[in-house]
């Protein structure tokens, strides 16, 4: 507009417009009246949009917050069953006099077989429920893991989560190979004879027994035996 007024006035007379002043005023108001609410409507168009990207990353931040803080409470569930069970199995440990950060795999039936299957039953069901409670964990953090990850062709930090959850589930592994021997010897030498005395313990050395394999099985497909 402000080019054609510029021609219109100073350069040559363009015939079907006005050479009055007011004319052109109240065009003017007419232009701005027509395009100033237009305008307006464009930029609050604009910050409203802004504003809903400015939420949108706000809630974003806000969910990868409470992702992370879930994931550092899995971990941190994770490692205190870890240090639980290792202090559960130190009864039975000192009962066959043996170490098991020291003694071989081999090691471990042998040492288990000079039990007392009456004094550790209750050792070893506490210890199981333990491996078996991590056991859980372990499944829900690493699952959770995956599925944060699959889409990704980068490495993340859950992959440190990743390695972290194997490493600790690995510690597991002698524990529970200790565990399932003294549970079979229990097994056979006092609950097979005993069914209905103890009916609930045997339950849950069968069900130690059983979880063990599972496990052994999954380790072995990992490989991260030892």
């Amino acid at each position: 507009m402000l080019l054609l007024y510029f021609v219109h006035f100073n350069l040559f007379s363009i015939p079907f417009l006005s050479h009055e002043q007011s004319d052109w005023s109240s065009f003017g108001s007419f232009i701005g009246g027509t395009t100033g609410p237009l305008v307006a409507f464009l930029a609050y168009s604009g910050v409203r949009q802004q504003l809903k990207e400015q939420r949108e990353s706000y809630q974003k931040q806000l969910e990868s917050l409470a992702f992370q803080q879930h994931m550092e409470r899995i971990k941190d569930s994770f490692e205190r069953v870890n240090v639980l069970s290792i202090n559960s199995v130190k009864p039975l440990e000192t009962h066959v006099q043996i170490n098991l950060d020291t003694c071989l795999s081999s090691q471990l039936k042998e040492a288990a077989s000079n039990a007392e299957p009456f004094v550790i039953l209750q050792d070893v069901i506490h210890a199981s429920r333990l491996i078996q409670s991590a056991a859980f964990v372990y499944q829900q953090y690493i699952h959770l893991i995956n599925e944060s990850t699959k889409h990704l062709s980068q490495e993340t930090p859950l992959n440190e989560h990743r390695w972290c959850a194997i490493a600790t589930w690995r510690e597991f592994e002698k524990r529970a190979k200790f565990i399932n021997h003294l549970a079979m010897k229990t097994e056979s030498e006092l609950l097979k004879g005993n069914p209905e005395l103890y009916k609930d313990e045997r339950k849950e050395i069968l069900m130690c027994i059983g979880s063990y394999e599972s496990w052994e099985r999954d380790w072995k497909r990992m490989g991260i035996g030892f």
